[in-house]
């Protein structure tokens, strides 16, 4: 192998060595990892993913409408949080239980850049439920669609898991 070849993965080996010791340590979420969904204000930049129930009396507009469950607000956390608290390099960082409001950090496989993640619970009446999602990169100003991936991959999940 080249001198070239290996000065490449010397300094590739050294990238991943700093993301792991710079960003791998203590929980990495935002500074406020539980904002109100209703005063909450995007971002100019694209690394970030936000979805609301419909009619969601909020000043940002999401990116994407929440599906509604019909299941009461109650079964809708416990499944949604046992799914969220089971992904791999998942981490639960903060929590509101009387607004049913959880933050989470997930982390990138190799450079283990955190994402937070805040989610809240919300009663549609007449034993249905939504809820409110806001995903976001600590780092960076392009995430390459994970915020918005990691969001639609946990709904699918716990669409799946609540499906008659």
């Amino acid at each position: 192998m080249s001198t070239f070849l290996w000065g490449i993965v010397v300094l590739a080996l050294a990238a991943v060595a700093a993301g792991w010791w710079t960003w791998g340590r203590g929980d990495g979420a935002v500074a406020n990892p539980l904002p109100d969904f209703a005063t909450l204000r995007l971002a100019d930049t694209p690394n970030q993913y936000l979805v609301l129930p419909a009619g969601f009396d909020a000043e940002a507009t999401p990116q994407a409408a929440s599906p509604v469950f019909d299941v009461p607000v109650q079964r809708l956390e416990q499944v949604a949080l046992e799914i969220i608290r089971s992904r791999p390099r998942t981490v639960e960082v903060a929590a509101d239980t009387a607004r049913r409001a959880y933050a989470f950090v997930q982390r990138t496989p190799v450079m283990r850049f955190p994402d937070t993640v805040t989610i809240r619970f919300v009663d549609q009446g007449g034993g249905s439920s939504s809820i409110a999602v806001y995903s976001r990169s600590k780092f960076g100003k392009s995430d390459f669609g994970a915020n918005r991936e990691r969001v639609e991959r946990w709904l699918a999940a716990i669409q799946a898991r609540l499906a008659p």
